[in-house]
């Protein structure tokens, strides 16, 4: 009797050693992944890092002389007039905004297991993961409700918007023939000059008319409209002609520490944005102070447990740019200023568990079971 209980108690015993290493193998098995030393042997993903678009805007704003600037003063009584052609350029608007880049020092391979979940990995993009056994539907919905809610989430891109050489012309056709038959610069000015006159005249008629020889209300706006429209054509010959556009330019960095003015680019009042290499710009600098968060303190035979899936707890950064007329002010999270650690590996041993990463930030948004 005591032989068959001690065999039975053997048997037990190794049924349950043998469902144990069972469990063992069915564990997600997460380790980190370096391509030039180690052997692929799984599945792969990255987490974020933080990247840095300084979204810089230029204006240029083109200035031309009217034809009749000396005579401004004679016929207009104003000396606020245009006497040079010029294009200056100056900083109109900076953005601070972030995305994220696959972090290379980030990057872990998970062992296949047709037992876990490990095979159905969600990507958002360069290989940084998005979920685990999270449905691509369902991650679009999480991924859009977390980007609504910080403005740094943008895709951005440069662009000119050069204005037609029209814009900074002037408008011949508006003269009357008394003007366009002048024979003399200062005779053409005199004309022209009346002309104004003679449709402020007309716009005082206008406004001074009785009520029942007045034009109706639409009628009367048009006719308003029309006058001041010719009046700012005829004006623009004394005080000459201003137009503008902009161009836009991102700069992105990934800062690994504190940056202390950190020249990023320049800005010329004759050329625009230029390189920060070209000394001949006044600089525009970016300055990056972190809160950096260090890993707590781990028990050292925990260490040796199997890992599960890797996180990013992230920092945060103060971010300031500035040129010598312009500066703008944010604070965003930053992925590589914080640490990474891993979950449970028993966590991800049931097939259901559903694991939803936040792609630009590398946190864990949401742990379903």
């Amino acid at each position: 009797m005591k032989t068959f209980n001690l065999a039975t108690r053997y048997l037990l015993l190794t049924t349950i050693y043998c469902a144990l290493c069972i469990n063992l193998k069915a564990q997600t098995s997460v380790t980190p992944f370096d391509a030039s030393k180690d052997h692929l042997n799984g599945i792969t993903y990255s987490l974020p890092k933080t990247e840095l678009n300084i979204v810089i805007t230029a204006r240029c704003t083109i200035e031309k002389p009217g034809p009749f600037y000396q005579y401004a003063e004679r016929y207009l009584a104003t000396k606020d007039i245009i006497t040079i052609n010029n294009e200056t350029w100056q900083i109109d608007n900076i953005e601070i905004k972030s995305s994220a880049i696959a972090d290379p020092n980030r990057t872990f391979q998970v062992a296949i297991d047709n037992k876990g979940i490990a095979n159905n990995i969600t990507y958002a993009h360069d290989n940084i993961i998005a979920g685990v056994n999270v449905l691509s539907d369902r991650l679009d919905e999480s991924d859009k409700s977390d980007k609504s809610d910080n403005s740094q989430f943008s895709i951005f891109s440069s662009k000119a918007q050069r204005p037609s050489v029209l814009n900074s012309q002037f408008n011949y056709s508006v003269l009357n023939e008394d003007a366009l038959v002048a024979t003399s610069i200062p005779k053409m000015a005199e004309m022209v000059a009346r002309q104004i006159y003679h449709i402020r005249e007309s716009r005082t008629a206008l406004l001074s008319a009785d009520l029942d020889q007045m034009p109706d209300g639409e009628a009367l706006k048009t006719m308003l409209a029309q006058l001041d429209k010719e009046e700012a054509e005829l004006v623009a010959f004394f005080v000459g002609k201003s137009t503008s556009y902009t161009i836009t330019k991102t700069y992105s960095i990934s800062p690994d520490d504190d940056l202390k003015d950190h020249v990023i680019a320049r800005i010329s009042s004759a050329e625009g944005l230029i390189d920060a290499s070209n000394v001949i710009g006044e600089p525009i600098y970016l300055n990056v102070e972190g809160t950096y968060i260090n890993a707590p303190l781990t028990d050292p035979k925990k260490e040796k447990a199997p890992k599960g899936f890797y996180y990013n707890v992230p920092g945060k950064a103060k971010i300031t740019v500035e040129s010598h007329d312009f500066a703008t002010q944010t604070t965003l999270p930053i992925a590589q200023f914080g640490y990474t650690t891993y979950l449970n590996a028993q966590l991800t041993n049931n097939k259901t568990a559903r694991i939803t990463f936040n792609p630009e930030l590398g946190t864990i948004l949401k742990i379903e079971k």
